[in-house]
């Protein structure tokens, strides 16, 4: 069971979380670029305030005068930490700075394909309904995967020669990928990208169709047998195929849009360098590169080459996956995909996503963030575990949330007509007495009252335990079928205990005593940035402060 403070370390969480962000706004020498909290280097504006502080009071509950305190309060501590950072030399590091290189890169590519291929492409009501109708049938389907055209036409000719698909899919197919016979059994049309969900539908079976290119590779397919397929009616799948319609309008503008910059960028393979990769990954007698090795291409593209150096170097970072050093196709997907991660970054720099706005100020967060993060943790690297008396102190910000059910005052109507339930059940007002709606329905039926003591060995009520736990009274529940009839349950009235710290179960006991922990970091947090505040002496513009609104209105 996770353990919930109900204050506890907020404040340092709040300084943490991505959305509160001081972002600098290119404004002119307007009201919006006076400073309001100055600490040291540190300047945060009214342009800062407003930013940081729209959608901010979903996270600062309360009378907006104590919100608009606290979170002004975290816009102070911010700058504290990020002027510490400052002087600690952390904002010139090697670390941070291939740290934002990365991030750069990565947004650069995010926001790059998100502008060629938008995740809100538009669906029409005639498309959705296509759809419904294409995926009224499916098709066996057995696929062939290279990655090249070459292979996959050597593959398609065997199979047009008439040898069993199975045969020569273990030959050609990229293992690893698709089943080895190359079954990939039942299918709906809209399941795969095209051209292979055009094929899917429309060509000739038993045929060896293609080759089909996608973004990932060569395709060839063949279709053994269509049946109907049933699907459900039309509005209930609605959503659903509307979705699924988004995804391949989606996925069908990425595709287009690689394929398009690898054109652009003339992206070709360099003769031998797959293989020279290959002999560099080997697990047995590996090569050793020399340094004319290491500048061999192993691909070119308008703009550059890619090296073997590029690719070893590539294959040191964390966030590059290594390809199968046994599968040579493998090797030259691998290959291709980091020569398009390059271009990819040439197409963003010339259509200058850097500069955007949006991507500044994510860059700009990333970094404070990295920054705060790495003051926060040696301010509190030396805390020592809790003491008894912060244990305590968690186990008292927990405890409503452990309560022991003792007993409850259940009233129970039975009956062999169920008719006569679900009309009891109907005439019932909420909150109001089941004796009350039975009377109505039937005068002569009666009602029982039971006291339940828990625990109960009876597995008939022990089951409701949790339900009667977590229910308020007056609750009702059922019709519930039994074994002669249907019963309907109030519960009239129940005694709850608190339960003590020893009752706890020892798991949960080390829990809470665990997220004393947290307790501790905070306290010490709060001691660390005090220090800094007396040492830094900040700056508060209270009369500007005071004119700023809160909650934030939303960006116009």
């Amino acid at each position: 069971m996770a353990v919930t403070l109900s204050k506890g370390s907020l404040a340092v969480k709040r300084l943490l979380v991505p959305a509160v962000v001081l972002t600098l706004a290119l404004v002119g020498c307007s009201r919006k670029s006076e400073p309001i909290i100055e600490v040291g280097s540190q300047v945060v504006t009214v342009a800062d305030y407003e930013h940081a502080g729209r959608g901010a009071e979903a996270r600062y509950p309360g009378l907006p005068a104590q919100a608009k305190g606290e979170f002004v309060t975290d816009l102070r501590r911010r700058a504290l930490l990020l002027e510490q950072a400052h002087r600690l030399g952390h904002d010139t590091t090697s670390l941070l700075v291939n740290l934002m290189r990365d991030e750069e890169n990565r947004l650069l590519l995010q926001s790059l394909y998100s502008k060629l291929a938008p995740r809100s492409q538009p669906v029409s009501e005639a498309e959705v309904k296509a759809l419904y109708e294409a995926r009224k049938q499916e098709a066996h389907v057995w696929l062939i995967y290279s990655s090249s055209r070459e292979t996959a036409l050597a593959a398609q000719a065997r199979l047009r020669a008439g040898e069993a698909f199975s045969d020569v899919a273990r030959t050609y197919s990229l293992s690893g990928v698709l089943p080895p016979t190359g079954d990939v059994g039942w299918i709906p049309p809209g399941a795969m990208p095209d051209p292979l969900d055009g094929a899917l539908r429309t060509q000739p079976l038993n045929e060896a169709g293609g080759p089909y290119q996608t973004r990932d590779g060569w395709f060839v397919m063949s279709v053994s047998e269509r049946r109907p397929r049933e699907q459900g009616p039309f509005e209930t799948q609605r959503a659903g195929l509307e979705n699924l319609a988004r995804q391949r309008k989606q996925s069908a503008a990425l595709d287009r849009a690689y394929r398009g910059m690898k054109d652009d960028y003339d992206v070709k393979p360099a003769p031998g360098g797959s293989q020279l990769l290959f002999r560099a990954l080997s697990p047995v007698s590996p090569l050793t590169p020399t340094p004319e090795m290491l500048a061999t291409p192993l691909a070119s593209y308008r703009g550059g080459k890619y090296t073997l150096d590029d690719a070893l170097t590539d294959m040191r970072r964390a966030d590059v996956q290594r390809p199968p050093f046994n599968l040579l196709p493998a090797i030259e997907i691998w290959i291709e995909a980091q020569v398009m991660r390059r271009v990819a970054f040439l197409e963003a720099q010339k259509r200058h996503i850097v500069e955007e706005p949006d991507v500044a100020a994510s860059l700009k967060t990333k970094r404070e963030q990295t920054l705060m993060e790495g003051v926060y943790g040696l301010a509190v690297a030396t805390v020592p575990p809790p003491g008894p008396e912060l244990v305590a102190l968690a186990w008292e910000r927990v405890k409503p949330q452990f309560t022991r059910l003792e007993s409850a005052r259940v009233a129970q109507f039975a009956t062999a007509d169920s008719g006569l339930a679900m009309r009891v059940v109907q005439a019932a007002a909420p909150g109001s007495p089941l004796a009350d709606a039975v009377k109505k329905v039937s005068p002569n039926e009666n009602v029982f009252v039971t006291d339940v003591h828990y625990p109960n060995d009876d597995p008939a009520w022990a089951v409701f335990q949790a339900m009667f736990t977590q229910q308020q009274v007056g609750a009702w529940f059922g019709p519930e079928k039994t074994a002669q009839g249907w019963r309907i349950l109030q519960l009239v009235d129940k005694k709850v205990a608190q339960q003590a710290w020893e009752e706890l179960p020892e798991p949960l006991r080390q829990n809470i005593a665990a997220s004393a922990s947290e307790l501790a970091r905070d306290q010490r947090f709060q001691q660390y940035t005090d220090s800094l505040a007396k040492a830094f002496q900040p700056r508060m513009h209270q009369d500007r402060i005071a004119k700023l609104k809160w909650p934030v209105a939303a960006a116009q």
